[in-house]
């Protein structure tokens, strides 16, 4: 379990900060804002935010100051990470929507809330156990923020790839735009499924350092994984396999 765990853990990393320095240049070239979201939203969960809080739980550095520090730096990378990606599916999906603006909005501020509520529980906390009993809602609340906008982005990648279908049926759209909405829709979902496992675990209180928990989360991540890399950063092997010899002008490559 251990190796497949590291595995999925490399991948993830590697993943991240390739997709999220292809996005940072190509925000660059085009000023686009979704892809400037993504690339901050990338850089601050997955290049910055979840490894560093998951090396601030290495043994040696559990309940120093060195592992608190480490911990609350994610922290705050992933609450800049959830703020762009809170925006994301609202600047492409939804734009002017009222509605759309709320729960960006309240989403983003539960997240920063509970954010600065776990950096002071373990900042204050006087041992490894009072500081787990004192950051359980903190945490939650946290995790649950970043859920929302994975959902969000599901669910509205999901309908637009259906829309794209009956496009593309009728010579309106692209095959491979079209193939990259499926994949962000099944990265979204895939991230959903990582989520709630965490929410699970945690609201039980359950260890989430165990052999099933840690085997859930590190197979979501993987597929998940494997799905972003396929949208952003397509193989011409994958491309030509799946779609053919059809390419699309307008696709987001290096």
């Amino acid at each position: 379990m251990i190796p497949f765990i590291g595995f999925t853990g490399l991948v993830s990393l590697v993943v991240g900060w390739s997709i999220t320095l292809h996005l940072h240049a190509l925000a660059r070239r085009t000023g686009a804002l979704p892809e400037r979201l993504l690339a901050i939203a990338f850089g601050g969960m997955f290049c910055l935010g979840f490894p560093l809080a998951g090396m601030s739980r290495v043994p040696a550095l559990v309940g120093t100051p060195m592992g608190s520090g480490l911990f609350i730096a994610g922290l705050f990378s992933m609450v800049i990470g959830l703020r762009a990606l809170n925006r994301f599916p609202e600047v492409v999906f939804r734009p002017g929507r009222r509605w759309a603006r709320f729960v960006r909005i309240t989403t983003t501020i539960v997240g920063s809330l509970s954010g600065i509520g776990c950096a002071v529980s373990v900042a204050k906390a006087g041992s490894r156990e009072e500081m787990i009993e004192s950051i359980q809602p903190w945490a939650i609340g946290l995790m649950f923020s970043i859920l929302v906008p994975f959902l969000w982005n599901g669910v509205e990648s999901s309908l637009y790839y259906r829309a794209m279908q009956r496009r593309l049926a009728i010579g309106l759209a692209e095959p491979e735009t079209t193939h990259r909405f499926l994949l962000w829709a099944l990265a979204s979902w895939g991230s959903v499924a990582h989520i709630t496992a965490i929410l699970v675990i945690r609201a039980s209180g359950l260890p989430i350092i165990a052999p099933l928990p840690m085997t859930i989360i590190a197979t979501s991540s993987l597929v998940t994984s494997v799905c972003w890399w396929l949208a952003f950063l397509m193989p011409d092997s994958y491309r030509t396999r799946i779609l053919g010899d059809r390419t699309d002008p307008e696709s987001p490559r290096g």
